[in-house]
């Protein structure tokens, strides 16, 4: 009973990576294009999951080696936002991950004492069916926002 769940599980698994989109074979301009859409749709829940997990990872830590923050909570939305709008670079990871980096003018955090400018955003794009235009709205909620840090 047993090998025929795992079998049943790993069987589901298998077939819902090949509906998901693949990030280490899609173009970097079109995953912009998705972070654009999903910066302008992305709901409170996702936020809210974004938000939480920073907190468990010690971003908003005032001390610490690990990559935190240095700038006021309030201002972080927004910086995430012009983020996935304008991201200088994206980087495409662990299959169906995406990392979006954008640079500000000034330090908005810290790791192992050095002062860093940029802010990194970790996307799972697991649940965008593969072929799914960028401008398409109707799966960007199951998107999940899943790590920022202030980044090198």
């Amino acid at each position: 009973m047993l090998i025929l769940r795992s079998l049943i599980i790993g069987l589901s698994l298998l077939a819902s990576a090949a509906h998901a989109l693949e990030t280490t074979s899609t173009p970097a301009e079109t995953l912009k294009a998705y972070a654009v859409t999903l910066g302008s749709t992305a709901g409170s829940s996702q936020w809210q999951q974004l938000w939480k997990r920073a907190r468990d990872q010690g971003a908003f830590n005032t001390a610490g080696e690990q990559p935190r923050f240095t700038i006021t909570q309030d201002k972080l939305p927004d910086m995430a936002r012009t983020t996935l709008s304008n991201a200088s670079s994206v980087t495409a990871q662990n299959t169906t991950q995406a990392l979006y980096r954008h640079e500000f003018a000034t330090p908005i955090g810290q790791a192992q004492g050095k002062s860093l400018k940029a802010l990194c955003l970790l996307v799972d794009w697991r649940s965008l069916p593969t072929g799914t235009r960028p401008d398409d709205t109707s799966h960007m909620g199951s998107a999940s926002l899943l790590q920022i840090i202030p980044c090198p």
